[in-house]
């Protein structure tokens, strides 16, 4: 029986959770060998790349569509090589767009398909469900409350909790060690390009204007490498450290926006190495972030600091995505809590005034500051606890073997 797998993840935080779902596997299966789409954790974790993730990171409805092009024959190399391989199963980890689509095709040639951090139809396209019984064999979920919604249309299930437990609050995440005294702020826009640049900069405008309430502030944002709107904004406010990359990994920044904001660079250093995101990084060390929607968002959370939620899109995207969602709130956070426990800045909220307002509550606002972080307490027992990457790495194979 074959022991080769094909694994597709299209950004940043589906690399990072494949990795250790490949790693996961081959402790079970020593001869479990990989194939697929994915980034520099996928390949350190021993994936032979038949895509990287250049260009596959884009967001929103219209600036999807605009690429289509790019990505029809990016679909279509990868089916070939299936083709070529015909692997043991396919697993998608996330990236509904493309994976759904993917697997559909896939199924067809009597290939299981496994998919792994679901799509999250539940928040905007319910009926997606039905469809997906046809061509998933089995789906492993994240969340507590998936499984019984998926059960409604037929889906096979297993609910195995989400990796970040392991690797935000399950490990100390390490200290960036800044230099004591001021309060600080993490400014958290995204790593896709389309996403940074939609919230960049109002939240260095935001935070300017925060600095002119509060004094002895400061604060840290990730830019991946390459953004340089961001330092066109921040230029000088503060030096800029570069933080080293894994092997053959695109290296990233974090810019320092104020002064009184030295770190010990080996420090800095040791933290990037261990693999934590820029999330997990600068929200533990922050008394307060701003984060942009999506899975970052629960990193921020399982780090335990007060935060508020933003999301800001191109008009189009932003008018189809309220036509499709269904559900009352859009941060993780407050979808796992079950309860409106972040604030949330929508679209126009997404503006230097507002963001400044939250930054300058949340850092001096006690109980207000006390409410969020006993909520956030909460996150990694509703997340499953530690263990998830193993547990998914299991139920696969037990059900490939038929157990």
């Amino acid at each position: 029986m074959s022991n080769l797998f094909f694994i597709l993840a299209g950004e940043t935080s589906g690399d990072n959770h494949a990795a250790r779902l490949m790693t996961a596997m081959k402790a079970l299966d020593p001869d479990a060998r990989f194939v697929g789409m994915g980034g520099p954790r996928m390949a350190a974790a021993g994936l032979e790349i038949a895509k990287d993730l250049d260009g596959m990171q884009v967001i929103g409805f219209w600036e999807v569509a605009r690429q289509y092009g790019f990505f029809k024959r990016v679909f279509y190399q990868l089916l070939d090589r299936v083709k070529q391989e015909r692997p043991r199963a396919l697993i998608c980890v996330d990236y509904p767009g493309f994976n759904l689509r993917f697997a559909k095709e896939v199924r067809k040639l009597d290939i299981p398909v496994l998919y792994y951090i679901v799509p999250q139809v539940w928040a905007w396209k319910a009926m997606r469900a039905k469809s997906m019984v046809q061509f998933v064999d089995r789906a492993f979920c994240v969340f507590e409350f998936e499984p019984p919604f998926f059960k409604k249309f037929g889906l096979k299930t297993e609910f195995v909790g989400h990796p970040l437990v392991d690797h935000v609050a399950g490990a100390a995440t390490p200290e960036l060690r800044l230099s004591p005294g001021p309060k600080t702020v993490a400014l958290l826009p995204g790593s896709r390009t389309n996403e940074f640049n939609a919230h960049c900069q109002s939240m260095c405008e935001g935070f300017n204007l925060a600095r002119e309430r509060v004094p002895n502030l400061r604060a840290l944002l990730s830019v991946q490498n390459g953004m340089n709107a961001a330092l066109r904004v921040t230029e000088d406010k503060g030096r800029l450290l570069a933080l080293p990359s894994l092997p053959g990994q695109r290296s990233e920044t974090f810019i320092q926006l104020a002064p009184h904001c030295d770190a010990d660079d080996e420090a800095v250093k040791r933290a990037l190495e261990s693999g934590h995101a820029h999330t997990a990084l600068l929200a533990s060390a922050a008394d307060f972030s701003v984060v942009k929607s999506g899975t970052s968002t629960l990193e921020a959370g399982l780090a335990g600091n007060p935060m508020c939620v933003v999301y800001r899109a191109s008009p189009i995207s932003y008018f189809i995505a309220n036509l499709l969602v269904n559900i009352p709130v859009f941060s993780l956070v407050n979808i796992v809590l079950g309860r409106y426990a972040v604030p949330e800045l929508p679209q126009g909220d997404v503006n230097p005034a507002r963001l400044a307002n939250e930054i300058e509550r949340g850092l001096n606002d006690a109980k207000y500051r006390e409410r969020q972080q006993a909520a956030l307490a909460e996150l990694p027992g509703r997340l499953g606890g530690p263990g998830a990457s193993a547990r998914a790495a299991k139920g696969m194979l037990d059900f490939l073997n038929g157990k």
